[in-house]
């Protein structure tokens, strides 16, 4: 194989960029060898754009030796059947996140990949910036020693509501299954946990405070590490002007990113020693200082997907270390949903989270706020994954 031949199927906002992407852009590794969507008039469009077939069956694609890899980039209810289906035909799978909307189905996806032996990558690129890998770096190597606080607000998900107009499925239970968590922080949410931690606990709140939909565009969570060392998340669709800051707070020291920016605190000494040694009740002037530099970051800002397009093909190819693996991508589905559970149930909520509690609250979140206007993707999706799961 001297590239990878890559299948996108989901012609949407996000599967035409991906074709787009890998016909023009991809480089010496990448090309792009089919597409699908189940719109045969976009399939068509698109195909023939790019000079490469296109289909309106996913597995037709996956059955017509044209491809190596696939790209699913469908609404995340389809994402489980159509990994699977790839998987079994030794496809390599690179898929849109979430992986899923239900953490039980996103296990059985990454297993089944390990199973069949193929490489699965997860489209999760904003670990790819440069300023959130500088972030893991130095919490990684120990700058501001042991973390105490991971604090993230992500509120620049601004959309409107012609956005939630634009696609049946968009803000529905049975078509997206779920809102801003599940669909827009999903970014944030992985960085929170990549570079912060699992915690052990969530609690919070998930609310519908500015859009005609039925599921939440915004939500607050307190996570619990164990021993006083706290979490706390914030995302939504519905402020502006938004921000994205992210804190991280250990015992030497404290690491801020916001508008584009890194800023490292430093300590005079470790709060752990400072606490026990300081001679005066309120601690003595000179004592303890903190001293704040600017951290120099790489000129390439990074963030792109192309940049996870090319890593994966380079991961096929010649065993390059993925961004983001599909057993890494668990990890914020894991928080998504635990943070769903908490949430509409009103109760703290332990990691892991059981697939049984997140599908039986989805199906009664369904059931009591579904318009149809989703268009029972959902329970599609499901009679195809019952089908493979018989084989």
């Amino acid at each position: 194989m001297k590239k990878v031949r890559f299948g996108v199927i989901g012609l949407g906002n996000m599967g035409v960029p991906h074709a787009n992407w890998c016909a023009n852009e991809g480089g010496k590794d990448v090309a792009l060898g089919a597409v699908c969507d189940i719109l045969a008039q976009k399939a068509k469009e698109i195909g023939e754009k790019h000079r490469v077939p296109h289909f309106t069956d996913a597995r037709e694609l996956m059955d017509s030796g044209l491809i190596d890899a696939v790209i699913v980039a469908t609404p995340h209810y389809w994402h489980c059947p159509l990994v699977i289906h790839a998987a079994r035909r030794k496809l390599h799978v690179l898929c849109e996140k979430p992986l899923e909307s239900r953490i039980g189905r996103a296990r059985v996806m990454v297993e089944q990949c390990r199973r069949n032996k193929v490489a699965m990558g997860v489209v999760l690129h904003h670990r790819t910036r440069s300023i959130m890998r500088t972030m893991k770096r130095m919490v990684a190597g120990g700058v501001i020693g042991e973390l105490f606080r991971v604090e993230m607000v992500c509120s620049n998900w601004f959309r409107s509501q012609a956005y939630y107009d634009s696609g049946a499925w968009r803000g529905t239970w049975d078509g997206e299954g779920g809102g801003v968590l599940i669909n827009q922080a999903p970014h944030h949410l992985d960085l929170f946990q990549w570079i912060g931690g699992m915690p052990g606990k969530v609690l919070g709140l998930v609310h519908t405070r500015a859009h005609d939909i039925e599921v939440e565009d915004t939500a607050n969570f307190l996570c619990d590490y164990g021993g006083g060392k706290v979490g706390y998340f914030y995302a939504s669709t519905a402020d502006e002007p938004g921000t994205e800051q992210f804190t991280v707070c250990g015992d030497r020291g404290t690491l801020l990113c916001k508008d584009g920016k890194l800023l490292c605190g430093r300590l005079k000494q470790p709060i752990t020693s400072h606490v026990r040694t300081s001679k005066g009740s309120f601690g003595k002037r000179g004592e303890q200082e903190c001293t704040w530099k600017e951290v120099k970051l790489p000129k390439d800002p990074g963030g792109r997907h192309l940049m996870v397009i090319r890593n994966f093909a380079a991961h096929v190819l010649r065993g390059e270390r993925l961004y983001c693996p599909g057993v890494e991508a668990l990890n914020e589905l894991e928080l998504s949903n635990a943070m769903y559970i908490a949430g509409f149930k009103g109760k703290p909520v332990s990691l892991p989270v059981g697939g049984k509690e997140i599908e039986a609250l989805i199906r009664k979140l369904e059931k009591d706020r579904s318009s149809g206007k989703g268009q029972a993707v959902r329970k599609a999706a499901d009679r195809e994954y019952a089908k493979l799961m018989k084989k």
